[in-house]
């Protein structure tokens, strides 16, 4: 096939890997592949990738940039086109009347307004939460799925300089008020644990003077950028999840494919996958502590729950079971068109 995937992003978040990951899986399988995406992104893709740059940096309504991309959609001259995300979505809905052939959009994260799906005959969730949204919508859930990571195990406690006797628990995710580690800080606030938070974004003041005027007990280590964030997680004693709301998380998806244990709370895709004694309500610091420090002193039972999610995510989060659902989708869209009434 020739697939078009439509990107107006060019952040380095979920969304831009997903659509990183599943081009360059889909011309390792031989299909023809073009992004019409920022030039930022397209530089991040595979050299067998047919980049096309868009200009994004203006409003989805802006007449010259819809102009423009539906020259490039027509210059593509694909079987199918993909559109990412909202604002990608808004814009090929609104071409859709003048382009020939079958569209499909794909959500990645909780949106008041679904409208702009609609348009489509047919939708792509990466959760069964955001597909509940759809209702009679034709719409399949497809998780986004990663290539096994490779990792080590490494002594968290020599390398970062924690207390030998205390568990780790590390937490992983932009610095935003969506991930909650401000939450997940009151949760552990006093219990004799260490907690390393991953990653860095516009909360890390926020959270350092946070942490200043939390208790001594518990040990706080706020590591910024990792590129070694695997052997992180594998070698923790626990990965929490804190989130107020995701789409998809892609920590949670490594977690368990490196083989760590994990409590989550009531976000998707974790509370459709998890254990519900694995899951606790969202904002709810008494409940995360509670739950941890439970999880903490039962490691064996915490073990045991996690088996069921690992195996399913060897199943269905990988990025072999991720493509071919996602090509089959293509296919079976593309026969539909063949057999309408001419």
């Amino acid at each position: 096939m020739r697939v078009c995937l439509v990107l107006a992003s060019a952040n380095n978040g979920g969304l831009e890997k997903h659509v990183r990951e599943l081009s360059n899986q889909l011309v390792s399988m031989g299909h023809q592949v073009i992004v019409i995406a920022p030039n930022e992104f397209l530089t991040t893709l595979s050299k067998e990738v047919e980049a096309v740059s868009l200009n994004c940096n203006r409003s989805r309504y802006n007449p010259l940039l819809l102009l423009e991309l539906l020259f490039k959609l027509r210059a593509a001259k694909s079987d199918i086109i993909h559109a990412q995300a909202n604002k990608a979505v808004t814009m090929v809905g609104l071409l859709k009347a003048v382009l020939a052939c079958p569209i499909v959009a794909t959500i990645h994260n909780i949106k008041s307004n679904i409208r702009p799906f609609l348009r489509f005959k047919h939708v792509i969730s990466v959760s069964k939460q955001l597909a509940q949204s759809f209702k009679s919508h034709p719409v399949s859930v497809i998780y986004n799925g990663i290539h096994q990571p490779n990792f080590h195990k490494v002594d968290l406690r020599e390398t970062f300089s924690l207390p030998a006797e205390y568990p780790v628990i590390c937490a992983v995710g932009r610095l935003v008020e969506a991930k909650g580690f401000d939450l997940l800080l009151e949760a552990v606030n006093g219990l004799p644990v260490s907690l390393v938070i991953v990653g860095d974004g516009p909360e890390q003041n926020n959270l350092e003077g946070k942490i200043k005027n939390l208790g001594s007990t518990t040990c706080y280590k706020l590591l910024g950028y990792r590129s070694d964030i695997n052997d992180l997680i594998h070698s923790s004693d626990g990965l929490v999840i804190s989130s107020r709301r995701e789409g998809f998380s892609y920590v949670f998806n490594e977690a368990l494919l490196c083989g760590t244990k994990v409590l989550s709370t009531n976000v998707p895709v974790a509370n459709e996958v998890l254990s519900p004694e694995l899951i606790v309500p969202i904002n709810d610091v008494d409940a995360l502590r509670s739950k941890m420090m439970h999880l903490l002193d039962k490691a064996p039972e915490w073990e045991a729950l996690m088996v069921p999610a690992r195996t399913f995510a060897q199943h269905h989060m990988n990025i072999a079971a991720m493509t071919e659902k996602t090509v089959t989708l293509y296919q079976n869209i593309l026969n539909a068109k063949e057999h309408l009434p001419r």
